[in-house]
């Protein structure tokens, strides 16, 4: 084998070894969009979950308790 005959042989193993990396990272990186799209529709319902919850805290909180605890119902609240 001629040494530009080897030199092209090298660049060509160089070149197909570029290419398998390349798909390997556009694999990686369609896992990884597909990762963060995930988290965020997840943050997304742990938001409106908190969210959830805030309302029912502050609804909670306005109603008058019948506990049986006081002769006369009280507001709930913090204390």
């Amino acid at each position: 084998m001629l040494p530009d005959e080897m030199e092209a042989e090298k660049n060509r193993k160089m070149i197909l070894a570029q290419a398998d990396e390349i798909e390997i990272l556009k694999r990686n990186v369609r896992d990884l969009q597909g990762q963060l799209n995930s988290a965020q529709i997840h943050n997304k319902n742990l938001t409106q979950s908190l969210s959830n919850a805030y309302a029912d805290i502050s609804y909670l909180t306005k109603q008058e308790c019948f506990c049986g605890l006081a002769d006369e119902p009280i507001l709930a609240g913090r204390d």
